[in-house]
């Protein structure tokens, strides 16, 4: 009977003998569902692409964990062994920061800049400072890498606004004022001679127009301290052994392991941190989006409405289904008496405009998100959609994950399964002594 109810259907969705006004329909309802599921895909793929490259150059400027002691400096290698011996499989490497201000002087001009010391050796594999330097020119990765290594004492790097504003090239001498450590009320400053050995660019105004790099040794003598002020922490990737295992597993449950993970995504940056806060109870130890809790939060809101808004769009293509029903319904009233004369339940009668109406929503989402796909993977690899500065990024991003289109196809089809189950219900009320009589 199952397959007598899907032969039917496909036979009904056959445009030859079929009326003009209900073939129409259909296409008009493939059309509908087609663009809403493309909209709608297109549209997570795009404000995707935003979350995924902001994420990742906020997460590369300042990493992904950071471990401070608010009114007091942290013994670095003491911490850092502790670290890597206990969290072997959730940490990647182990760095040190430290920021102070100075002011620099140049031309008789004068602007505050944030000093950030850093541990050159371990800075590389935590952060992308070392890929985001623009001079010296045509410098490999290499070569930038063992710049940002073997930073010298007394030597920085400088934003490339910086280095506009006060017209300085890489070789240049700068002069610093730092603030002397003292009691009075009085601020003293000593003049120290900087030398700029590299220009960076990481696309963010508050780090290429207020920041320069150098080494902690370097914040440490200039300033007359001792220790640091914060641990900086880079994460293994822990999603491959959760695909390894779903890679592993059954259909049914790699797809019920997909959807949980989906619905209650694990974030293990959440996970570290808090066995981070068992066994270190009295550090503060915080994640890189808790410095940008405005702009991770309004990234996300911005996603999900977008998905509501588009996925409205959705709901009102298929509503023109329950008009298509409706008509081929009242259409096939003769075909829906004679199944009932032949003894065909009211249940496969109904599931006959059930695969009907499953067929177009199907065929018209796979086919919505396969353009999607064409158009997201167009758009990551020609980013050629140029944005204007406000944005974090310089072009249209563009990123596609398995999740979201699983997600899409879900949310369409259940969509349409809905649009299709009202109408459906009506072919049981078709009377087969008045229709058979009639007609």
């Amino acid at each position: 009977m199952k397959s007598l109810s899907l032969f039917v259907a496909l036979r009904y969705l056959n445009f030859k003998g079929q009326d003009k006004n209900i073939a129409f329909m259909v296409k008009i309802c493939f059309l509908g569902i087609l663009i809403g599921t493309f909209s709608l895909m297109l549209t997570l793929i795009i404000t995707n692409g935003f979350e995924k490259v902001i994420h990742e150059k906020m997460q590369g400027i300042n990493s992904q964990i950071i471990i401070t002691s608010p009114g007091n400096r942290l013994e670095y290698q003491d911490l850092r062994n502790v670290l890597l011996a206990e969290f072997n499989n959730e940490i990647k490497a182990v760095g040190a920061r430290s920021l102070r201000q100075a002011i620099l002087d140049k031309y008789n001009t004068q602007t505050v800049i944030f000093l950030q010391g850093v541990d050159g050796p371990n800075e590389i594999e935590i952060s992308t400072i070392a890929s985001k330097i623009i001079s010296p020119l045509n410098s490999s990765i290499e070569q930038k890498n063992v710049l940002l290594k073997n930073i010298g004492e007394n030597e920085i790097i400088i934003g490339h606004k910086t280095a506009l504003n006060f017209n300085i090239k890489v070789g240049d001498n700068l002069k610093l004022l730092i603030p002397e450590p003292t009691s009075k009320k009085r601020l003293f400053l000593q003049k120290q001679q900087f030398k700029v050995v590299g220009i960076f660019n990481v696309g963010l105004e508050e780090y290429d127009n207020n920041f320069a790099f150098c080494s902690l040794q370097t914040i440490n003598t200039v300033f007359n301290e001792e220790g640091i002020d914060q641990i900086t922490i880079k994460l293994k990737n822990s999603n491959h052994e959760t695909q390894q295992k779903t890679a592993n597993s059954s259909f049914l449950h790699t797809l019920k392991t997909l959807l949980l993970s989906i619905l209650f995504k694990p974030d293990y940056e959440t996970l570290a941190i808090k066995k981070l806060k068992q066994r270190l109870p009295d550090l503060q130890i915080t994640s890189w989006k808790e410095l940008y809790p405005a702009l991770v939060s309004s990234l996300k809101l911005e996603k999900y409405v977008m998905f509501f808004i588009l996925a409205l769009i959705t709901l009102v293509a298929s509503l023109n289904m329950i008009s298509l029903l409706f008509m081929q319904i009242q259409q096939k009233r003769r075909d829906i008496a004679i199944f009932k004369a032949l003894g065909m339940p009211n249940n496969q009668i109904r599931k006959i405009f059930l695969y009907t109406g499953m067929t177009v929503t199907f065929l018209a989402s796979i086919a919505g998100l396969a353009l999607a796909a064409a158009a997201g993977y167009f758009l990551e690899k020609y980013p050629i959609i140029e944005l204007p500065d406000v944005y974090y990024v310089s072009y249209l991003p563009a990123r596609m994950d398995l999740d979201i289109f699983i997600i899409v196809f879900l949310v369409t089809i259940l969509i349409g399964f809905f649009a299709t189950w009202l109408p459906s219900r009506q072919a049981k009320q078709v009377k087969i002594a008045q229709v058979l009589k009639q007609e």
